[in-house]
């Protein structure tokens, strides 16, 4: 058996392969749902890191 926390609420799920939560890495559907809102509003994103020459070039 693994766990894992519910990455919304922190709830406990305990399983014995990912199929045995239909919503797996969240413990509900509304939990699943809070999080991509979460996406949607921009308080959750993926941000590309700067290149250093880009820098560079945008000092001067």
């Amino acid at each position: 058996m693994s766990k894992i926390k519910c990455r919304n609420c922190g709830k406990e799920l305990i399983y014995n392969v990912i199929s045995d939560i239909p919503t797996f890495p969240f413990c509900s559907e509304r939990c699943k749902l809070i999080d991509l809102g979460s996406w949607f509003d921009e308080e959750r994103r993926i941000e590309d890191p700067v290149p250093d020459d880009q820098i560079e070039s945008n000092d001067t």
